[in-house]
C-alpha cells in the first residue's frame, strides 16, 4: 500500500460516518446508503473556516443528528445562513448517525438549498453543463444549485 493510500485508509477509519468518506477532496456515497428525510430544529451551527466540513446539529424527536453541509465558499455564495433554533427539513444520505445533506430547507424562509445531486455528488463542484469544477449547475429543478 502506498503512503497516500494508507493515509486515505486512516482518514476513512477516523471519519464519523464510516459509510460516507472523503477521499481526494470528493465526498463518496457508497451504493446502498439509505436516503432519509429529517425534520427538526437546529441546535448548533458549525460553519467556521478551518473547522472541517460545515455541519449542523439538528434535534429531531428525541435524538440529535449531525447534518454535513458543503463547501464554506458555496454556502456563502448561496447566502445560506442557518441559525440555532430554526426549523429545518433535510433530505440526504445517512450512515452511522450522520446525514450527508442533498437538500436543506429553512422552513421559516421557505428556501431550499441543493448541496448535492441524487447520487451525492457536490453541486458546488459542477458547472453549468454538469462539468466538474465550474460552479453549481444551472439546468432545471433537479440540477439547480442554490435556492429555489
Amino acid at each position: 500500500m502506498t503512503r497516500s493510500g494508507f493515509l486515505e485508509l486512516v482518514l476513512v477509519a477516523a471519519c464519523p460516518a464510516v459509510g460516507i468518506a472523503q477521499m481526494g477532496g470528493m465526498m463518496h456515497v457508497p451504493a446502498g446508503t439509505p436516503r432519509v428525510e429529517l425534520k427538526g430544529r437546529i441546535q448548533k451551527v458549525q460553519v467556521a473556516r478551518g473547522q472541517g466540513m460545515p455541519h449542523l446539529e439538528v434535534r429531531s424527536g428525541e435524538s440529535t443528528v449531525r447534518v454535513v453541509l458543503g463547501s464554506v465558499r458555496y454556502l456563502i455564495e448561496q447566502n445560506f445562513n442557518p441559525k440555532a433554533g430554526e426549523e429545518i427539513v433535510v433530505s440526504g444520505f445517512k450512515a452511522d448517525g450522520v446525514v450527508l445533506a442533498v437538500t436543506v430547507k429553512l422552513v421559516k424562509d421557505g428556501k431550499l438549498l441543493r448541496l448535492r445531486d441524487d447520487q451525492g455528488r457536490p453541486v458546488w463542484m459542477r458547472g453549468p453543463r454538469g462539468r466538474v469544477g465550474q460552479g453549481p449547475p444551472a439546468d432545471g429543478p433537479s440540477g439547480t444549485g442554490g435556492f429555489h
